[in-house]
């Protein structure tokens, strides 16, 4: 196990999953053949001296948490110290009534979330629910300010993407080290670039290698940065780069793919799960 503090990912694809949800690719049936190349839905865990933390709720939450805990040394039943939201998308929330009386039937499992998060989730079921009998706690993120989580800063950064219910934040975490963790944005600005500049790893949004892989006809509407476009963008910085929140449709996926080469060529990644990453 690493030093304390540390954060682990725990997830590295778009919230359909992989192989996706009623999909027959050639990449999904790939995935479906060989257990090896299947993927949780993107989240990060969060270790420090007293617990653990998860970014978002996924569908995959019972298997992350006890993967956390595993890599940890923790009890799997010890409950998250903190479940942080980046948005409310399906595949970052959906994991949450696992916390309720069907699931764990936590007490008091504190959400860190924005206010207008909150007030979504506060009153809307199933989610509802889980705060009014107790499973969740909801805990008020300022953006733009730090919270602590024991030995960690964690400061919520607004960024751009689809926000139907509420907002989107991403999340700086720092101890010695920092981490700038955004799985979904609508694209690379110069306020994102800078956040990428004064961290030590940037985790940030993959979903596709070329905005061109998304052969539907509203493909418009997703409008995820590529990877291709990322990496110039980025690519004179000294931060340490990872991609994750990969589609299904993302060649990266493969891991002897050209594409995943010439991610490593400029001395950038591709997020995979189990990857520790130091922030003492």
């Amino acid at each position: 196990m690493s030093d304390l503090p540390f954060a682990v990912i725990l997830g590295t694809v778009q919230d359909g999953g992989y192989p996706h949800i009623g999909c027959a690719c050639a990449s999904c049936s790939a995935a479906v053949a060989d257990p090896q190349r299947r993927r949780r839905v993107a989240s990060l865990g969060l270790v420090v001296r007293g617990g653990m933390a998860i970014i978002d709720a996924t569908p995959d939450l019972s298997a992350q948490i006890r993967s956390l805990a595993e890599i940890a040394g923790r009890p799997v039943n010890q409950p998250p110290a903190a479940v942080l939201i980046t948005h409310l998308h399906a595949g970052h929330i959906l994991g949450l009534p696992l916390l309720g009386r069907e699931g764990w039937a936590s007490t008091g499992t504190p959400v860190w979330a924005t206010e207008a998060c909150l007030e979504f989730l506060e009153r809307h079921e199933p989610f509802a629910g889980l705060f009014r009998h107790g499973h969740l706690v909801g805990r008020a993120l300022t953006l733009g300010w730090d919270t602590a989580l024991e030995e960690l800063a964690i400061q919520p950064i607004p960024v751009h993407h689809r926000s139907e219910f509420g907002d989107t934040v991403a999340y700086r975490i720092e101890a010695g080290r920092s981490i700038f963790y955004a799985p979904d944005l609508d694209g690379i600005t110069v306020d994102v670039v800078e956040q990428i500049r004064s961290a030590d790893v940037a985790i940030i949004d993959g979903t596709f290698f070329r905005k061109k892989e998304l052969r539907r006809d509203d493909a418009s509407s997703v409008p995820h940065p590529a990877i291709a476009d990322t990496m110039s963008a980025v690519a004179q910085l000294d931060t340490k780069i990872v991609f994750t929140h990969l589609n299904h449709t993302n060649p990266t996926l493969d891991p002897e793919s050209r594409e995943k080469k010439a991610v490593e060529a400029l001395g950038m990644r591709i997020a995979q799960e189990g990857e520790l990453i130091p922030l003492a």
